[in-house]
């Protein structure tokens, strides 16, 4: 069984075109694309909470799976972008994977420094037309799509201490497709 194997092909195309001119130009562009495996899974988005300001009593800031931002709690968000994690898959029609996280929470690290803040509460939701039927709440789904394409969002929790320390904080967390 794999997981997250990507193939991906890169190629340069030159041009030179000449004018009535004396002068010649010379650009280059670069030309991608990805083509995926079967039992394949790739991040098209990353969860990004925004900017936020931290109060005196800690607080929570929550991204749902539709990308919408709450808070509670001291904190208060000021704006940025928010967004949901993204992925897409691809099997076969009526497979059934099973999608789990690494750990149920992990930790943050201030950038350029030793401060940290805990996510957690994961979720996921299979998107509109995500190709996915959700099978019970066990975190199993079934690929639905003709093709086998599927895609998927998580959501979660930060919690954000009293007076965090400015910055920006960064960190991953592991999502696992299990094809079955």
């Amino acid at each position: 069984m794999r997981l997250g194997i990507l193939k991906t092909i890169s190629a340069t195309v030159a041009g030179c075109v000449a004018l009535a001119s004396q002068d010649a130009w010379a650009q280059s562009g670069q030309i991608q694309v990805t083509v995926l495996d079967r039992l394949s899974l790739v991040k098209t988005a990353d969860l990004d909470f925004g900017t936020l300001i931290a109060g005196t009593t800690a607080g929570t800031v929550t991204v749902s799976t539709a990308g919408v931002r709450s808070v509670t709690g001291g904190v208060t968000a000021a704006g940025g972008t928010v967004s949901a994690a993204s992925f897409a898959g691809f099997g076969r029609r009526t497979q059934q994977v099973t999608i789990r996280f690494g750990a149920p929470s992990i930790l943050i690290t201030r950038v350029s420094g030793t401060q940290t803040m805990t996510v957690n509460n994961f979720t996921v939701n299979p998107v509109g037309g995500s190709g996915l039927t959700q099978l019970g709440n066990s975190g199993r789904h079934r690929i639905s799509s003709a093709t086998g394409l599927f895609d998927f969002t998580v959501g979660a929790r930060l919690n954000v201490g009293a007076n965090a320390t400015p910055g920006a904080y960064v960190g991953t967390f592991n999502v696992t497709v299990n094809y079955q």
